[in-house]
């Protein structure tokens, strides 16, 4: 199929907010795909704008204190969103990254992640988002899971549940 829907899965892990201060997005468990996609749509305020971005892994989409870092070494970035739609590939520095940038404007930044990457084999199947405070910006995120592991043309596997 070519629609998106029958390849892809979309999990909201942050609706639309104000980043006052550190902020974790709600985790989804990897066990039923093979690959994430992470959209973080920011809208930066007038003032300077930092907030990092780093990404965890855990055994269970409810924080088990096993949480371990997970590293990735770029994503891509549309810095202003107002005057391109190219996304620029771009290293990170010691798995982080900070979404600032031009004052005022939307920005995009996609992190791709393989499912092998995370530490299966001590059971972290899980992903999550932090973000560090934006100031007086606004950020969402969104999870698109793809390759599922178990292919049905109806529904999808859910992602916000351990279940699988």
């Amino acid at each position: 199929m070519r629609q998106l829907v029958y390849n892809s899965h979309t999990v909201v892990g942050l609706s639309p907010q104000a980043i006052s201060g550190a902020v974790t997005v709600d985790s989804i468990s990897l066990k039923n795909y093979q690959h994430c996609t992470v959209y973080l749509l920011v809208t930066k305020g007038a003032g300077a704008e930092t907030g990092a971005v780093a990404l965890t892994q855990d055994t269970s989409v409810t924080p088990t204190g096993s949480v371990k870092a997970l590293g990735f070494s770029n994503m891509w970035k549309t810095a202003d969103i107002s005057t391109t739609d190219v996304e620029v590939l771009t290293a990170v520095v010691s798995n982080t990254f900070n979404m600032g940038g031009v004052a005022s404007k939307n920005s995009i930044f996609q992190i791709e992640i393989d499912t092998d990457t995370l530490d299966v084999d001590n059971s972290f199947d899980c992903l999550t988002v932090t973000l560090g405070t934006l100031v007086t910006g606004t950020a969402t995120v969104l999870f698109v899971l793809s390759q599922p592991r178990f292919i049905n043309q109806t529904t999808h596997l859910t992602a916000i549940t351990d279940a699988g």
